[in-house]
This record gives C-alpha cells, structure tokens and sequence, in this order.
C-alpha cells in the first residue's frame, strides 16, 4: 500500500536556498529510513503465540503403563524422571484416577502426568535413610517388631494331662457316735476316724484325677524343712521353705454306723445310733441273720473360703451276716492293733472289714466323679518375656511362683502403662495378645517353652516397653 506525506515534510519554507537544500536532504534521508522501516514490517508476518499447557499434545494412554512402573518396584522419583523427559500431559478421568490410587502411585505421580513441568519432591525410600540412635533408649521411643509370618499356636505336652489334677486333703473322721461299738470290737477305743482316712490314703495313691495331701502329720513336715533351712543339711538335698502345695478342698467325715444299722430302718443313715449300744466286754447275739455296716457323712468344704460346698453319704455292707457279731466279725482274733492295722488284709477279711472297705470304695467314686466337677482355682501367675530362644522365650516366673511342667502362658505385647493419677504408681498394663507358651523346663525363677503366634522382636523385649506374660488356667 502506497502512503502519502505532506509537502511540508518533504519542502522547506522561509529558510535560505543552502540552509534550505541541506535541511531538505536530511529530512528526505529520515524518510526514506521511516518509509523503508514501515514497509519491512507490513512484509514481515507476526510471531506465533505459545501455546499454554493445556493446548500441548495429550497422551491418548498410558495409565496402565504408569500402574505397571510402579508395581514392579520403579522407584518414584525414577517414575517422575521418565514421565519429565517424555512431557506428555494425561488427561485423567475419575475411573483414571480410582485406578492409578488402587495401583499405589503417588500423588507426586500423578500431578506430573498432569503437568509435566510441575516441581515435586519425590520420596526418599526408608532404606536409604540412616537414624541417628541415641545411646540410651527412652521410655517413648518404639522399637520395631520382628519381620516373619505368623506361627500357630503351639500344642500341650503329649505327657501331662489336659485337667490338672486336684488336690484334695482328708482329715481323720470323727468317731463319737459309734465309740462303744468301736470299744467293744477293737477291745480299746481304737481311732477308727485316722484308720479310714488311712484306708483313703492308699486307695486315692492312683487316682486319675486327684492328688492327696498330707496334713495329719504337717507339723513333721514343717520341722524338717525348717531343719533343712539350717546349715547342717547339704545343699541341693535339703527340704525347700515354702514348698507345700495347697489343697483345693477339704473332706471332713463324721462315722455313724460301724457294725450294726440300727437306726436307718427308720431315720436314715444320719441319724443317732439309738438306744441299743452293746456292752464292754460282753458278746452281743442277735435275734435274726444281719449284715455289719458302716455308715459316714461326709462333708466337701472349700479350703480357700472355708465354705460347705456340699455333703454326702457313703456306706458299706458286708456281704455275709449272722446272728453272732461276736464271733462272726473276729477283730479281735486276728489281732488288729491300731489305725494302720484297718489296711491289712486281715482286717479286711473280718466282715466289719468288709463293711469298712466297701464304704471306703464308695467315698472314692464320690471324690473322683465329683471334685473334678468343682470349679478350678484360679491360679494368677503373671511376669515378663526375659529374652527369646529359637523357638521360644524365657519366662521370669518358675516354682517359686507356682508354675508348673504344661502350663500354658499368653504373651502380650505391652503398649503402655496406666498409672494411678495421684500416686504414679502402675496400676495395669495396656497390651494386646500376640501369642502363646507352653511351659516345658521350670526352674526357682524361670520358665521355658515352645512360642507360637506373631513373632517377637528381641529389641522390643529388651529395650522397649516388653513383653507380659499371664497364666492361662485349666
């Protein structure tokens, strides 16, 4: 396009011819210069403008292969390095988003995919940091648990039986009520009462599910182990202070018939004798053929609370009978001489021995058909883990604290304390099961066993909050 310029600009007025030619030269060369200038630029077409980000090429894909990276174990910030240099920018739908997040990549990856220019911070794997660990532990810090999948269970020991077994003392049975029947056949008042019981001793030495305590004679037991305290015993041989096992129950027994029912006829097994009682000395003959019997109410008293748990009869009858009680039962003949001549046999050839001993057999099907069925005492043991085996821990409780061969333990894991507000003293645990122990090898003050469950970390038990470990009663 042809411009047009006034004559001004290019003809000079009022100056003299050689001012005049002079400016009209300069005047024209700035024209020409401006003219020139303006038809380069009305040539030249305009620069394009950049585009911005979100007009740049869109990957048609890629998701999949981002998921792909990340789950085969492509670090992050080798991710970030790739999808950079390649500088595609994803469009991502929700159902792209749900997918990459289920995939694990990272929010760092993701916002890259989106904006390849953008500046994130990958992060750093846990593998190449390196804590600084201070020299002592404090009570706060964790420590972590040990790798390793988790164990069952383990399982009781084949030789120890499932049920403990009870223990059970009997003290000797009362007498009174039939004392003229035992003076007349023994010829002395015989302590029937500590013959039974002796009877019971021998009879309950196999029993299954019972164990049998000696408390007749517990003062001899005291003294020795008080002697065996002393330094005249050698060491290792001598009777530990603090030994004994406590009963679970008592049986007391109080005998109301030996030798002849008189009474139950028409009161019942427990009822008094009567009036009929025979003489010292004499013989006694009867009008009709009769059988001797033994008759005993028993009592089962819990020996924690001291409580009646319940009462029992139990009685016995010979198999024989005559009218001559004198020369049918024949105590004396064959000459019976104390408590511990009721367990010979032959007392028990006598048909008063007969009686006895089957009323003897019929107390022992009581307490092993019945104590079994009383609830247990609960035993309440409880320590800490000390330190861990191959395959199992070291309890810090042993004999002295009553653990025995089989028992088993269930080990927490202790994640805090609970403490009186006032005193600050601990008055629990916080803790969650992770496992259990059976006890296997007992010592004075320790235990060991076979663990299973979740695997314990050696470093927690020693220098972090710990392991407890708490009885678990059969």
């Amino acid at each position: 396009m042809r411009r047009m310029f006034p004559a001004a600009l290019l003809l000079g007025s009022g100056h003299s011819p050689d001012t005049t030619r002079g400016s009209h030269r300069m005047v024209l060369g700035s024209v020409v210069a401006v003219m020139l200038a303006v038809t380069a630029a009305a040539q030249t077409p305009p620069p394009k403008p950049i585009p911005p980000a979100a007009a740049r090429p869109v990957a048609s894909s890629g998701v999949d292969t981002v998921v792909a990276l990340v789950k085969g174990g492509m670090s992050e910030a080798l991710v970030i390095k790739t999808l950079k240099r390649e500088g595609k920018v994803y469009t991502l739908s929700a159902a792209d988003l749900l997918k990459l997040q289920k995939g694990g990549v990272s929010e760092n990856i993701i916002e890259v995919m989106t904006d390849p220019g953008a500046a994130v911070t990958p992060a750093v794997p846990a593998s190449r940091t390196r804590a600084v660990v201070p020299a002592v532990r404090t009570v706060t810090e964790s420590v972590p648990e040990a790798a390793g999948a988790t164990t069952p269970f383990p399982a009781d020991l084949s030789d120890v039986p499932a049920v403990r077994k009870r223990r059970l003392a009997i003290k000797a049975f009362d007498y009174a009520t039939v004392l003229n029947w035992v003076t007349y056949w023994f010829n002395s008042p015989m302590n029937i009462g500590e013959g039974i019981r002796a009877m019971l001793t021998v009879r309950l030495q196999q029993s299954p599910t019972l164990t049998l305590l000696e408390r007749t004679n517990i003062n001899d037991i005291l003294k020795e182990q008080d002697f065996g305290a002393s330094n005249r015993v050698r060491k290792g041989t001598n009777a530990r202070i603090g030994q004994l096992s406590g009963a679970d129950c008592m049986l007391y027994g109080d005998i109301v018939i030996f030798g002849r029912d008189d009474t139950t006829k028409h009161k019942g097994i427990g009822a008094a004798l009567g009036s009929f009682a025979p003489a010292i000395g004499a013989a006694v003959a009867f009008n009709k053929q009769e059988k001797a019997v033994v008759g005993i109410n028993l009592r089962l008293v819990d020996a924690e609370t001291g409580e009646v748990i319940e009462t029992a009869e139990a009685k016995g009858e010979s198999s024989r009978s005559s009218k001559d009680y004198a020369g049918l039962l024949g105590v004396k003949a064959v000459g019976v001489v104390g408590a511990a001549g009721m367990t010979s046999s032959n007392f028990q050839q006598t048909i008063i021995g007969e009686a006895t001993s089957n009323a003897v057999t019929n107390i022992v099907k009581y307490l092993e058909g019945r104590v079994p069925q009383l609830p247990a005492k609960a035993r309440q043991i409880e320590g800490r883990v000390a330190s861990l085996t191959t395959n199992g821990a070291y309890l810090t409780v042993g004999s002295e604290d009553g653990v025995v061969r089989g028992d088993r333990f269930e080990i927490l894991k202790i994640n805090g304390e609970i403490k009186d507000p006032t005193t600050k003293e601990v008055i629990d645990l916080e803790t969650v099961k992770v496992g259990e122990i059976v006890v296997d090898n007992v010592r004075d003050k320790s235990a060991t066993g076979a663990y299973g469950g979740q695997p314990l970390s050696s470093a927690y038990a020693t220098n972090g909050k710990g392991y407890a470990a708490r009885l678990i009663s059969k």
